[in-house]
């Protein structure tokens, strides 16, 4: 798939073992840029590479990047600098979406727009479900534009990386976009 809107001239194809390096660097850019919070105890240190690079956190982007029948992950390219990237994991009757970034600088030209086309494809008719740190008031508006609600009664839960020290959590919210008729 290629796109040219308003600049750069993006391609997105499916993942492939390769990507992790410029996967990893993606996501910790992104997760340090958007997730950093001072206020919230969540300085740029715990979102660092060395974060990103530990053994337990490649093992988790690695299986991102794994393309079987019940998991795909697109990556937006502007030519060679990986700039988007989603993951959608079929769960049941529901389909997870992780990974969603789009590089903040590239943000606004429709890229993520392409990458949740595709896939809400690969969804299908399943509802799709996701979290992300409440915090993020930026990413949520964008979610609730899209139609997500709150998943359930009780859809505030804590998240701590065992990278992070003891005590500090982000305060996260799962999300889902019912689609079942019914």
């Amino acid at each position: 798939t290629s796109t040219k809107e308003q600049g750069p001239e993006i391609n997105i194809r499916l993942a492939q073992a390769e990507d992790i390096k410029a996967y990893t660097d993606l996501l910790q850019r992104t997760y340090e840029d958007t997730y950093t919070n001072e206020k919230k105890g969540l300085p740029k240190e715990l979102f660092s590479k060395e974060v990103f690079n530990t053994e337990y956190n490649q093992e988790y982007l690695r299986d991102n990047l794994r393309i079987v029948d019940d998991q795909k992950t697109w990556l937006a390219f502007d030519g060679e600098k990986l700039v988007g990237s989603v993951t959608a994991t079929s769960k049941g009757e529901d389909c997870e979406f992780r990974g969603f970034y789009v590089d903040p600088a590239y943000q606004g030209h429709g890229i993520g727009k392409k990458l949740v086309d595709l896939a809400n494809t690969f969804a299908g008719n399943r509802d799709v479900v996701l979290d992300t740190y409440t915090h993020n008031e930026k990413t949520l508006a964008m979610y609730r534009k899209l139609g997500f609600e709150d998943d359930g009664p009780n859809p505030i839960f804590h998240r701590h990386w065992s990278e992070w020290p003891e005590g500090v959590e982000a305060e996260s919210i799962r999300l889902r976009l019912k689609r079942k008729k019914g």
